[in-house]
C-alpha cells in the first residue's frame, strides 16, 4: 500500500461516523478523490458519489458504507451518568470499561462504560447477560446539572480506539466494518484516473448500513447501475473456536472474499473468479445463502433489478473496538476490482 493511500486509509479509521451521521469520514474521501474522476456529488442522505465517465452505457456501482457503530445519549440521571441506546449492534457483555468519544458541539469529551465491580454482585451464579440499560456512561461529572454543562441527549458516541501496526501487514483499529469498503471503492477510481473505460464507473461511500440501508437503497436508486457490488467485510474462522463448519473456511492475509447466494448474479461471480486466477489474486469464498447482510441487500431487487456482488475483507473481532484486518486483503481487492471494471463492456452478458 503506498504512502498516499494509508494515510488516507488511517485518516478514515481515525474520524468518527456513527451510523446517520457520516460527513466527516465523506469530506476525507471526497479530498482523496478530487482529481481523480469526472464528477463527485453528495444526495440528500449524505451518500458520496464519484463519477467516472466511460465510453460505453453499461453502468458499475461499487459501495463500502462509511458508518460505523456507535451509540446516542438518551438519559442522564440525577446523578451525571448518561444511558445510551445504540446505533447498529453490540455484544453489550463486551462493553463494560471500554473508553468512549462522546461528540458534543464539534468537541470530543471521554467516557467510561462503567459497571459495577464482580465483588458486588450477589450470590455465586453466572452472572447474566446484560441488556443495554444495565450499563452507564461515567463522563466524571458531579450531577445531571454538571454533566448537562458538557453533554446533550442525542449526542452520538463511538469507540475511542488507537489504530496499532500488530506486524507489517496486520492493524487493530475500531470501524474498519465499514471504512475498508469505503477505501477500496475510492482506491479503485485512483488506480482508474488515467485509464479509459468502456464502463461508467460509480463509487459509492454509502451511509447507515449498520441501521437503516438507505445510503445503498437512494443511491443505487439514482444511479439505476447495471452491475453493483458491495464491498464489506465478513467473519473468520481462524480463531480459536472458529467453526469452520458453521462459517465456512475463511483466514485473515488469504485475499477478499467473495459471496455466493441467491442474492448474486453467479455469473459476475465466475468473471471475478477467472480474472483471481489470471492475475494470481488470492480469492476465498463464502456463503450467503440468502440475504448477505450487506448494502447488497437493498441494491440487488432495485428497480428492474441489479446484477449484483457481494466482495468482503476477512475481520477478526468484528463489531468491537479492536478489529484486525490484514493489508493486503485491502490491496488483493483493489486489484481485483480494477481488473473487474477495465473488463466490463456494452457486451458483458447479465444473463443469469
Amino acid at each position: 500500500m503506498n504512502k498516499t493511500n494509508k494515510e488516507y486509509l488511517y485518516k478514515l479509521l481515525k474520524v468518527a461516523s456513527p451510523s446517520g451521521f457520516e460527513t466527516p469520514a465523506q469530506e476525507i474521501t471526497r479530498s482523496f478523490l478530487k482529481g481523480t474522476c469526472d464528477d463527485i456529488s453528495s444526495d440528500i442522505n449524505g451518500n458520496l458519489i464519484a463519477f467516472k465517465r466511460g465510453s460505453g452505457e453499461i453502468k458499475v456501482m461499487l459501495v463500502g458504507h462509511a458508518d460505523e457503530i456507535g451509540f446516542m445519549v438518551n438519559y442522564i440521571d440525577d446523578s451525571g451518568y448518561l444511558y445510551v441506546k445504540p446505533l447498529g449492534g453490540f455484544d453489550v457483555n463486551l462493553l463494560p470499561g471500554l473508553r468512549l468519544d462522546i461528540l458534543h458541539e464539534g468537541k470530543v469529551l471521554r467516557g467510561i462504560i462503567g459497571k459495577n465491580a464482580p465483588h458486588m454482585s450477589r450470590g455465586d451464579a453466572d452472572a447474566p447477560k446484560l441488556k443495554m440499560e444495565d450499563i452507564w456512561i461515567d463522563i466524571g461529572a458531579k450531577d445531571k446539572k454538571d454533566a448537562l454543562k458538557k453533554v446533550s441527549i442525542g449526542d452520538t458516541i463511538t469507540f475511542h480506539s488507537e489504530i496499532e501496526e500488530l506486524s507489517d501487514d496486520v492493524i487493530v483499529s475500531k470501524a474498519t466494518d465499514n471504512k475498508v469498503g469505503v477505501y477500496i471503492a475510492a482506491a479503485v477510481m485512483k488506480a482508474l484516473a488515467k485509464t479509459p473505460l468502456v464502463a461508467n464507473y460509480y463509487a459509492v461511500a454509502s451511509v447507515g448500513e449498520e441501521t437503516t440501508m438507505k445510503g445503498a437503497r437512494t443511491s443505487s436508486y439514482r444511479i439505476e447501475p447495471d452491475i453493483a457490488i458491495a464491498v464489506d467485510v465478513t467473519f473468520t474462522s481462524d480463531t480459536p473456536g472458529g467453526d469452520k463448519r458453521k462459517f465456512g473456511e475463511v483466514s485473515l492475509g488469504k485475499g477478499p472474499v467473495l459471496a455466493l447466494g441467491a442474492a448474486v448474479h453467479p455469473r459476475l461471480n465466475q468473471n471475478l473468479q477467472d480474472l483471481a486466477k489470471k492475475h494470481k489474486i488470492p480469492l476465498q469464498l463464502e456463503i450467503s445463502p440468502s440475504y448477505t447482510g450487506t448494502d447488497a441487500d437493498a441494491i440487488h431487487a432495485q428497480r428492474s433489478g441489479v446484477a449484483t456482488v457481494v466482495l468482503s475483507i476477512p475481520n477478526r473481532y468484528m463489531h468491537s473496538p479492536n478489529e484486525i484486518i490484514n493489508l493486503n486483503d485491502l490491496e488483493n481487492a483493489v486489484k481485483l476490482l480494477t481488473e473487474f471494471i477495465k473488463s466490463i463492456d456494452d457486451k458483458t452478458d447479465l444473463s443469469r
